[in-house]
């Protein structure tokens, strides 16, 4: 493989390019939660030297829930 890329999948059918590498592994800085989203599906695509890519390989970040602040 040449490198991966990596995308974000928006609510409405939307995509967002996260990043690409050249490595195995890629350090996402800032993961956007869109309002109200539990679940975000990121999708990981490896690219060969002619820029064919391959079928996405999805995985799920599932966001913790918001609990109310608490005042003491």
């Amino acid at each position: 493989m040449r490198h991966y890329t990596l995308h974000q999948r928006l609510p409405g059918g939307g995509v967002r390019f996260l990043g690409g590498t050249c490595g195995h592994a890629y350090y996402v800085p800032a993961l956007i939660r869109p309002a109200g989203e539990a679940v975000t599906r990121v999708e990981v695509r490896a690219v060969d030297e002619l820029y064919a890519s391959s079928a996405p390989a999805p995985f799920l970040f599932r966001w913790p829930s918001r609990t109310p602040d608490k005042d003491t």
